[in-house]
């Protein structure tokens, strides 16, 4: 373990850190390279002269103070950015060998190896039984109950391993087993649950057996604040006491952030529960991919009990016809005014009355509606002067994407120089005349012609670099 110990103060010596920390390493009136010779050779004893070969013990791996080991222990964090979420997570994965050290390194160690666990891949199984049964059983060498430490799971169900014999996906670790025995063990600071279910076959029939025991997640993990879901299928039951996921909406605790991805079934009652459970607390909303159980109302129920809603990000299946209309943007611009980030990818039915009072959101970064604002048999969806209050009134926008033919002119880009912080801008069906205009220069930005539109011009801005 010396070696462990000579490896870490090379480390930090190199680093050069904080006076204190080398101070708190070497002591008062020592240097760090005297401490390594220490280590090594030994230490002078108090008052003994340079040529006497009087030594004293080496400086022990308990000396170290614990700031000190936790800055050192931050070395072996691994990166592990999160495709669903996308932010990316450390994880100490690599100290588990420090926790045999000594009492106190596992002291130091063990919660940070335990507070974020990923599970994915083709080993992701037997990882998963040997992490659930450490929780359920503590390592007769310590005190620990490693389940407490725990603060966010991820599992990633394969999409490798197919029954060649019918086609089915045969291996899912997402099982109700798993999560309960995560529900029981894992549920005191489990906080960012992440659960990525495979493309194949699951349980969806009130006829089998198996369901996923959300009500018992929701009753335990009351620290659960972020939720995440991939490809799961909802079971068909009548919504009530006996539906597993509108149990978990009922009962868990308010959400801050909600990802649903190319989820199916959820009832729409679920959804509605989803918006008055979390209320207040939520502020990031994703639902990509939604099928038909996801209309406007469910939409405008989270707009009304979701007043501090930061992230909106909202889409369907091709097979759905999109459902945001002016009555969703409008209560949205009603009663979330912090909002700093939307997107509608499927919203064509937007029309002026509701997009005129976008410039209410003063805190507005990103808006992204690349399918509102075409023609209808009204006639034009924007006008110019929505356009130019837009630009005008939410300066923090970096990235605008829209379709506004005929109104987009040449006093909108002129108004977009009130948003210095402006770094991609995405017009759809542009008029060719607008292609040379030499206010395009003041704005910074690069220019780009889809090539793929043939109808109307798409361009393109990036900011120049």
């Amino acid at each position: 373990m010396s070696f462990v110990v000579r490896a870490f103060v090379a480390r930090v010596h190199s680093r050069k850190p904080r006076s204190s920390i080398r101070a708190s390493l070497s002591g008062p009136g020592r240097s760090l390279s005297d401490t390594g010779k220490d280590a090594d050779q030994g230490a002078l004893a108090p008052g003994s002269e340079p040529g006497n070969k009087e030594l004293v013990r080496p400086i022990g791996i308990h000396s170290l103070q614990p700031f000190l080991l936790r800055y050192l222990f931050s070395f072996l964090a691994v990166k592990h950015y999160d495709y669903l979420n996308h932010r990316t997570h450390a994880l100490y994965h690599h100290l588990y060998p420090l926790t045999l050290v000594c009492k106190s390194w596992n002291n130091l160690a063990s919660p940070l190896l335990w507070q974020e666990r990923t599970f994915q891949g083709w080993h992701a199984g037997e990882e998963l039984n040997t992490f659930l049964q450490q929780t359920e059983n503590a390592d007769f060498s310590s005190t620990h109950e490693y389940g407490e430490f725990v603060k966010r799971i991820e599992i990633i169900d394969s999409h490798d391993v197919v029954d060649k014999q019918n086609g089915q996906f045969v291996i899912n670790w997402i099982t109700p087993d798993v999560v309960l025995a995560m529900s029981e063990h894992c549920s005191k600071r489990l906080r960012d649950l992440t659960l990525v279910f495979a493309t194949g076959r699951q349980i969806s029939t009130e006829n089998e057996e198996g369901l996923i025991p959300w009500g018992s997640l929701a009753e335990s993990c009351r620290r659960l604040f972020m939720l995440s879901l991939a490809n799961y299928i909802c079971p068909i039951l009548p919504v009530g006491n006996g539906h597993p996921f509108h149990l978990f909406a009922t009962h868990t605790n308010p959400l801050t952030e909600l990802v649903l991805k190319r989820c199916k079934n959820i009832p729409e009652e679920t959804f509605q529960q989803l918006a008055r459970t979390c209320g207040k607390a939520l502020t990031k909303l994703v639902l990509l991919d939604s099928d038909a159980c996801l209309g406007a109302a469910e939409l405008i129920e989270f707009a009304r009990h979701c007043p501090d809603l930061r992230h909106l990000n909202v889409s369907w299946i091709e097979t759905v016809s999109p459902k945001i209309n002016d009555e969703v943007v409008l209560q949205l611009t009603e009663n979330c005014l912090r909002l700093e980030y939307i997107s509608l990818l499927d919203a064509n039915e937007i029309s002026d009355v509701s997009f005129q009072t976008l410039p209410k959101l003063r805190y507005l970064r990103n808006l992204i509606l690349p399918r509102a604002g075409s023609l209808t048999q009204e006639g034009m969806a924007y006008k110019q002067e929505s356009l130019i209050a837009l630009a005008k009134s939410c300066r923090r926008l970096e990235q605008l994407h829209l379709v506004a033919p005929g109104a987009t002119t040449s006093r909108f880009f002129e108004a977009l120089l009130f948003c210095p912080h402006l770094q991609v801008l995405v017009i759809a069906e542009l008029s060719k005349g607008l292609l040379i205009d030499q206010r395009f220069k003041t704005l910074g930005l690069a220019k780009y012609v889809d090539p793929e539109t043939t109808d109307a011009y798409k361009l393109v801005w990036h900011k120049k670099t």
